[in-house]
């Protein structure tokens, strides 16, 4: 008698399917990890592009409205040298209304000129919640140009959502 030692062909056909059933389903979580973090990468840099190219564009109007000053406060001193007018009447006399520009009305650019302190200040929006706040100083006996840039920041505009308050340590109560 002799003893058939073979084992049924199914067993190993059902190892090896079991084998690449996992390494299909180790793939499949794979591409779907992959593909879950490039969505959130790719809208994460796209955020971040949009907020950089809406600060640049605050940027240039700023710096147009920075090119206007410069141009009066240089017809301001042309017109004091060529009056010969020493004294600092002609400061106090400076008008900022002049600047304009169809970007400035479209997103209502008000300049506040403080004569006292010599200093200019506006802010351009940004976004909703966010404004590029700009602040000189006006340098009037400088070589080096006609202000100082004291400040030139973002900063938030929009009110700040007060939410539930969490309480993290039990207080005791007062008797």
């Amino acid at each position: 008698m002799q003893k058939d030692n073979r084992q049924a062909p199914f067993v190993n056909i059902g190892s090896s399917l079991l084998l690449v059933i996992f390494l299909v389903l180790c793939l499949v979580t794979f591409a779907t990890l992959s593909l879950s973090s490039a969505r959130s990468d790719y809208s994460f840099s796209s955020r971040g592009a949009s907020r950089r190219t809406e600060y640049y564009q605050a940027s240039n109007i700023a710096e147009d409205v920075l090119a206007q000053v410069d141009a009066i406060l240089y017809k301001a001193e042309e017109r004091a040298v060529s009056a010969a007018d020493s004294s600092r009447d002609w400061q106090n006399e400076l008008d900022f209304t002049q600047i304009e520009g169809t970007e400035f009305t479209e997103i209502g650019l008000e300049i506040l000129f403080d004569a006292e302190d010599s200093s200019l200040s506006f802010q351009v929006p940004v976004n909703e919640k966010q404004a590029l706040e700009v602040r000189l100083a006006l340098t009037w006996e400088s070589t080096d140009g006609y202000y100082q840039i004291e400040q030139w920041q973002l900063v938030n505009t929009a009110a700040r959502e007060t939410s539930q308050i969490l309480q993290l340590l039990p207080m005791p109560e007062a008797e």
